[in-house]
């Protein structure tokens, strides 16, 4: 994907636990990264899920990846 933001519906709504995205330049690849902190924080995965982010500053490359598995939580 091609894009010059990455917004919280395409981190909230990743499809296949994977996003990369062609950013045009450094400075949208740090937006991007604080973008998915303020998710992290505002709509928390399940117990056992985080998001991991990469970036190559070479290619202006920044993805996003769903790591681990739900864990049941017992009460």
């Amino acid at each position: 994907m091609v894009a010059s933001t990455v917004t919280v519906d395409d981190i909230r709504n990743l499809a296949q636990k994977r996003l990369v995205v062609q950013m045009p330049d450094y400075k949208s690849m740090v937006s991007a990264r604080n973008q998915v902190t303020y998710v992290r924080k505002a709509y928390p995965l399940p117990k056992g899920m985080d998001y991991e982010t990469h970036t190559d500053a070479e290619n202006n490359i920044f993805e996003i990846v769903v790591t681990g598995e739900p864990v049941e939580v017992k009460k």
